[in-house]
């Protein structure tokens, strides 16, 4: 961890080139970055999944489950505490997004925004496995990549 830090911190000192691309580390870092999320985002359903199997399956073993519950919270509020902390804390610090090669009109605010009914829609996944397909088609090219919703 540290060292993509200090390496992250390298790509945003050498910042971009005169035509504004991104220099040829931050892009290595990108891409490794994006290969290892997509990764993670392939295992997460598996894990989750057995996880809970092996959760309910332990649970007849169980006399104090109401004690159980509250310390699992109790962690898990610690823990998320903890990590937005240190999420702040980072982004005060590093303040990620200087040198950023982002025009000013491509940051302006949306047209349109979704409403919480959209939100609420988007929580429920199209099929069990809570996986979906897009493709996007840009200079008559197409793309297409398989997306998985955990939630």
């Amino acid at each position: 961890m540290v060292i993509g830090l200090l390496l992250g911190l390298a790509a945003r000192n050498i910042g971009t080139d005169a035509a504004g691309n991104p220099n040829w580390l931050a892009t290595t870092l990108s891409t490794v970055g994006t290969i290892f999320v997509r990764l993670l985002q392939t295992l997460v359903p598996p894990l989750i999944f057995t996880a809970i199997v092996a959760s309910i399956s332990n649970l007849r073993q169980l006399s104090n489950a109401a004690a159980l519950v509250w310390q699992t919270l109790l962690w898990f509020a610690i823990t998320a505490l903890i990590a937005v902390l240190i999420g702040i804390a980072l982004g005060l610090i590093i303040q990620p997004g200087i040198n950023s090669a982002v025009l000013a009109d491509a940051a302006k605010e949306p047209s349109t925004q979704g409403s919480w009914l959209d939100f609420l829609k988007g929580l429920v996944p199209g099929n069990v496995f809570g996986m979906q397909a897009s493709t996007k088609i840009t200079d008559g090219s197409a793309a297409t990549s398989l997306n998985f919703n955990v939630l």
